[in-house]
């Protein structure tokens, strides 16, 4: 008897832990990221770029399978010019969120910089495929070609 309802138990509590986890990750996924990183975005635009630095390391800290979360923590570490913090946060952005877009242009951008153009390549066609409908679509089309020609 004792054994029965242990085992109810324990499933209750394993149940539990896994819808915690499930609408964790939902509410993740469905947060508007926009918002929620405007305070850091507006003192990165006003130069504030410490204080940015630290907002969204926050952010990062708070929801670690963001890519919209790493990604603005790698934009702020590149106009600090620590560029391979910057390019560890994209790194990060795109394998926790693979489906992130501007993760996948912004890890491009640093790669190409490094000269490592197939791996660019590869993250700029990524973010075409993710966001077909891109304004800059015919620059990353460009970068692509220039990559290419680089190998």
């Amino acid at each position: 008897m004792k054994s029965s309802f242990l085992r109810r138990v324990v499933a209750l509590f394993w149940l539990i832990a896994v819808i915690v986890s499930f609408s964790s990750s939902a509410f993740a996924k469905e947060m508007d990221w926009d918002k929620e990183l405007a305070k850091g975005y507006a003192e990165l635009s006003i130069g504030n770029k410490e204080k940015a630095l630290e907002y969204f390391a926050k952010k990062v800290s708070k929801y670690p399978s963001s890519g919209a979360c790493h990604t603005a923590l790698g934009r702020t570490y590149k106009r600090l010019g620590k560029l391979d913090e910057a390019k560890k946060e994209f790194r990060s952005a795109v394998s926790s969120e693979p489906g992130f877009a501007d993760g996948h242009y912004e890890l491009g951008a640093s790669l190409e910089s490094d000269q490592q153009y197939s791996e660019a390549v590869r993250c700029f066609q990524q973010y075409l495929s993710l966001s077909p409908d891109a304004s800059k679509r015919k620059n990353i089309e460009d970068r692509i070609r220039f990559c290419q020609d680089k190998l």
